[in-house]
């Protein structure tokens, strides 16, 4: 008799134990689901990015014309930035890529590990792309001076020259400070997805 009640305890207990599991795994992904949601909603900036840096090269590569038109700088030179400009804007559209698809289906660790690669690309594409930057400068002010010379001023080479700098800095201002947005989005979001995944 006694045996009849120890075992109708433990099954009780194994059901009870059962709906807990239950509940548990429902809310464990919920809070996958909202997690998924959010990564889309934080990645959706760094996307509309990466389409806006491709429209930059015919932007540049128009601006740049019209200085070769005039002759203020070589084609050398014009080559040079737009081919600068391209590889640049088409590194960004394949390293900053995470599909929203990719977002809702793919595992959770696996998504962590992405974020983590895409955050040493960057930074590696960062620094090389500053090294860059400093040489396509000190080339910009060279055929400034020694081009436009030629077809204007010294007084307005020497303005324009100073102009090209001071918006050198400001470009480049801009863009680190994108870089460490990018940066930080990606470690609040392994952050988030390790606080998640860390019982499993």
């Amino acid at each position: 008799m006694e045996t009849n009640k120890d075992m109708q305890e433990l099954e009780q207990m194994r059901k009870q134990m059962d709906i807990l599991k239950q509940k548990l795994d429902k809310q464990e992904i919920v809070n996958q689901q909202m997690l998924r949601h959010t990564m889309k909603s934080r990645m959706s900036w760094i996307n509309k990015y990466r389409w806006i840096s491709l429209m930059a090269i015919p932007f540049v590569a128009l601006c740049f014309l019209l200085m070769v038109h005039d002759r203020l700088i070589s084609w050398w030179f014009y080559a040079f930035t737009v081919g600068v400009v391209a590889v640049s804007s088409i590194m960004d559209f394949f390293v900053n890529r995470l599909s929203d698809k990719s977002i809702m289906n793919e595992n959770l660790l696996e998504l962590s590990q992405k974020l983590v690669k895409m955050k040493k690309i960057r930074k590696t594409q960062t620094i090389i792309g500053l090294i860059v930057v400093a040489l396509w400068v000190a080339w910009l002010m060279y055929e400034v001076y020694t081009h436009g010379s030629n077809n204007i001023s010294e007084e307005y080479a020497k303005m324009m020259m100073i102009s090209m700098g001071i918006g050198a800095l400001i470009g480049g201002s801009i863009g680190v400070s994108i870089y460490l947005k990018m940066q930080r989005t990606n470690d609040d979001l392994i952050q988030q997805i390790e606080d998640l995944t860390s019982g499993n």
